[in-house]
């Protein structure tokens, strides 16, 4: 159904959820197609034969609005869908331009919904891999669209403030939509609907953190600093605790679902832990919803959360925050030379951490309390913005569908008119900018010192001066990784064994990781955005993509780096990362696959493209 203006102001709820679960088929059929579809041949766009047969509003939509008609073949249930899209997309990042129709053999085309579209797709994927159909996926599909449509009748998104981390906090709050290739992007399992509005960032929440005091023969802590984690806390908390008790912080959420805990209620029974409420400074949630930020405070707070986001349930194991601390290490050593060479590129390092450690004889019990209360702390910006700059999630303004289009005119809009350059030409510049400040760092980290980035778009914050690029922050230890062939066991003496397993990756799975994260899921949603409709200008920025690799292997490569960047400028396919199929076969993340995706840089699929 189209969604008028009259319906948006007369039923604000209906036209919320119409546009929730119309976003949620464009992108279940993306996810569909990259993973699935495309790497079998079941999708063709342009002239198809069959056009009497076609829906009208298929036929309607062609007329007024251009494009070409997406047929996909689903092989197990026979079916057909139809939608249209704006052009073909040799990365999967189709737009649609009209509403997607279903048909099986020997029946009519029939619209489908949200719900029948979700159903269709997990059906022939369980007659594919002759499984059972997953109702839990199901239930995060429906899930993440009444989130979805929730966010949008808040309407809290609009124009970014003029104070650069004001700009920063409704950067980080505005993701709407979520992840374009995630067939639930907005789920959050284990959270109660008042909750969810509470708490979520896109609802533009904020609150004060909920502390504890725990006995200091079971506060668990570690820091690079020459001051420890908890002394840190309590000064900016402005608190001073009781002689022998150090003060921990949680996320309200989290600090309610803690207090449930046998093991916690028996420790503030008997005074092990003393739960002083909520206290202090208003925070704010950044786009993880776990990692908290205060303007004043030095520190980014990323705390554990016992609710299942996207892929995962948010706690912090003890492995992982010494992961992040080993890193913080490592890039302390390498920094020096890396900003000599890239002067845009700045890290939010992870220098300490701290958690309760009750010592129980249960250590699975114990796990959970150590778990439960884990949170690490991340630089902010005090030492590392430059004067003139505001810092902008990158995931704020690409991947972000319609409002990341609105954001990205605001900043390219002034440029165009202020060098008088065509638009076409703002953006090439602006997207060339941000590319020197992201691929240069990221692949030399990766080729000079075994340093395996994970630069999506929610791991990366774009400063921009005057509107344009000016510096990049690469965050989220967590999703750091190191070349095992670089790093053993003595260069690694303050992590545990099961701290190192999980740093610890291949160069084969290293190079998938960070050419999925580089590419596929920034570059391309980058140049889908700033090209949006353009297959033309698209095409161009890839072009742009392909200069940089080369001025890269010329002034920082060597003969391994050669060997991916060739690969890459020959034409050889992108990993994608599925997501679709890691949630219907309920993979761990670090088990996830990838298929092939169309690498637009290869001098044959450009010419094909343009």
């Amino acid at each position: 159904m189209q969604i008028t203006n009259s319906m948006r102001a007369h039923n604000p709820e209906r036209a919320a959820q119409q546009d929730a679960g119309r976003r949620s088929m464009e992108t279940l059929l993306n996810c569909y197609c990259r993973e699935v579809a495309e790497p079998h041949g079941y999708v063709s766009v342009g002239p198809l034969f069959g056009q009497n047969d076609w829906p009208q509003s298929v036929r309607m939509a062609l007329s007024q609005a251009g494009g070409s008609v997406m047929h996909v073949r689903l092989a197990k249930t026979e079916a057909r869908l139809l939608a249209v899209v704006d052009h073909a997309s040799p990365t999967g990042n189709y737009r649609y331009h009209s509403s997607f129709y279903c048909k099986l053999p020997a029946r009519p085309w029939t619209l489908l919904e949200p719900d029948s579209m979700a159903s269709l797709l997990l059906r022939e994927l369980s007659l594919q891999t002759d499984t059972g159909f997953n109702e839990e996926l199901m239930q995060q599909i429906r899930d993440s669209v009444g989130v979805t449509a929730a966010i949008l009748q808040a309407g809290c998104s609009g124009p970014f403030p003029a104070s650069p981390l004001q700009a920063f906090i409704a950067s980080e709050q505005s993701l709407t939509f979520g992840h374009p290739f995630h067939p639930a992007p907005k789920s959050r399992q284990g959270v109660s609907h008042e909750d969810m509005l509470r708490y979520s960032p896109e609802m533009g929440a904020s609150f004060p953190l909920h502390y504890f005091a725990v006995r200091r023969e079971y506060l668990l802590q570690q820091s690079v600093l020459a001051e420890s984690c908890d002394s840190i806390v309590a000064r900016q908390a402005g608190m001073v605790p009781e002689k022998d008790y150090a003060l921990v912080p949680t996320h309200p959420w989290q600090a309610r679902y803690l207090l449930g805990h046998p093991e916690v209620v028996r420790a503030i029974r008997d005074g092990r832990i003393r739960d002083l409420g909520p206290q202090g400074e208003v925070y704010f949630p950044t786009s993880s919803i776990r990692t908290l930020f205060s303007p004043g405070d030095p520190y980014f707070y990323k705390c554990s959360l016992n609710i299942r986001i996207t892929n995962c349930v948010r706690k912090n194991a003890i492995y992982e925050l010494e992961g992040a601390l080993q890193v913080t290490r490592i890039m302390r050593e390498l920094m020096p030379d890396l900003r000599r060479r890239f002067p845009g590129m700045q890290v939010m390092e992870e220098p300490a951490f701290m958690s309760i450690d009750l010592k129980l004889d249960d250590r699975e019990r114990n796990r959970e309390v150590v778990e439960g209360f884990g949170m690490i702390l991340r630089e902010a910006f005090q030492d590392s913005l430059e004067s003139g700059v505001t810092p902008l999630l990158a995931g704020s303004l690409f991947g972000n569908h319609l409002e990341g289009e609105a954001r990205l005119r605001e900043l390219l809009s002034p440029l165009a008119q202020g060098q008088a350059n065509p638009e076409s030409k703002a953006i090439e510049d602006w997207f060339s900018h941000y590319v020197m400040h992201t691929l240069y760092p990221v692949l030399y980290c990766y080729f000079a010192h075994g340093v395996i980035f994970e630069p999506h778009l929610q791991n990366v914050v774009i400063g921009v001066k005057e509107g344009a690029p000016r510096q990049v922050f690469l965050r989220d230890f967590e999703g750091v990784k190191l070349l095992q062939e670089r790093y053993d066991e003595r260069q690694l003496k303050d992590v545990s064994a099961r701290g190192r397993e999980a740093l610890w990756y291949s160069s084969e799975l290293g190079w998938k990781r960070i050419a999925y994260c580089l590419f596929v899921n920034n570059y391309c949603e980058a140049i889908a955005q700033l090209g949006a409709g353009n297959a033309v200008l698209q095409c161009r920025l890839w072009e742009i993509v392909r200069h940089h690799l080369q001025a890269f292997q010329r002034e920082h490569g060597d003969a391994a780096s050669a060997l991916r960047i060739d690969g890459l400028l020959n034409g050889e396919a992108l990993p994608g990362k599925t997501n679709m199929l890691n949630r219907f076969h309920m993979r761990a993340d670090r088990a996830t696959t990838y298929v092939p995706v169309n690498n637009p840089m290869g001098r044959t699929e450009a010419r094909a493209w343009s």
